[in-house]
This record gives structure tokens, C-alpha cells and sequence, in this order.
């Protein structure tokens, strides 16, 4: 396996709830993404969120990337699913297995995403092609 990493911002963010129930709140969100560091290039991606009136959360979500993983160019899909409260939580993301093209083609690997107290996203990603 090889390790990359680096940054991502989030120049869009749509959030339109679509029930609420039960002190719950859920939500599709619509995002895109810029990718920097070992991974350069943009994503779009649809979530589903849910929130309760406790502060957990959760989500799943499906992620399509057009960048260069470390100078290699393709496409790929990355699956999500998180969910947590103020004690932590937990978080996989994870490659589409087949979803790899170009020079990405067959590529496999997991990728953990921390959020700063002030919004800063940065990224780990372990993979193998």
C-alpha cells in the first residue's frame, strides 16, 4: 500500500432537509470538493444526513473524484458512512472496488478525513493500484 495525503475545500455545500421527526433532522446535501496535496483535482458528491436533537449524526454517501493521485490521472468513486457524537464516532471511506479509470484503473484503498475546530479538512489515504 502507498501513502498519500493532503487538504480539501468545500466550495459548495447544498443541505435540503427533507423530514424531520422525533427531534431528528434528515437531509440530502450536494457537494463539490478541491482536492490538493497527494491528490489533486475536484469530486462532487451526494450524502444522506440525519441529526438528533442529542448532537449525534450520521451519514452515507457516494463521492466521484476526477483527479491525479500522486501525478496519476483517472476517475474513482468513494463510498462513505460515518456516524458519531461529542464523545467520537467512526468513519469509512473507502474506494469503489472497480470504479478505477484511466491510470487509476484497479485502484483499491481506504482514506480517513479529520475536520479542525475551524473547518480545515485534511486527508489520509492509503492505496494500492
Amino acid at each position: 500500500m502507498t501513502h498519500t495525503s493532503g487538504g480539501f475545500e468545500l466550495p459548495t455545500w447544498v443541505d435540503t432537509v427533507y423530514a424531520e421527526a422525533g427531534g431528528e433532522t434528515y437531509a440530502r446535501v450536494s457537494n463539490a470538493k478541491v482536492w490538493s496535496g497527494g491528490i489533486v483535482g475536484e469530486s462532487s458528491a451526494e450524502l444522506i444526513t440525519v441529526s438528533t436533537a442529542s448532537g449525534s449524526a450520521a451519514y452515507v454517501g457516494i463521492e466521484r473524484l476526477e483527479v491525479a493521485v500522486d501525478g496519476r490521472k483517472g476517475t474513482f468513486v468513494l463510498s462513505h458512512v460515518a456516524s458519531g457524537d461529542a464523545t467520537g464516532g467512526t468513519m469509512t471511506v473507502a474506494v469503489v472496488p472497480g470504479s478505477g479509470t484511466g491510470e487509476l484503473a484497479g485502484l483499491t484503498g481506504t482514506m480517513q478525513i479529520d475536520r479542525s475546530p475551524a473547518g480545515e479538512h485534511t486527508w489520509e489515504f492509503e492505496y494500492g493500484l
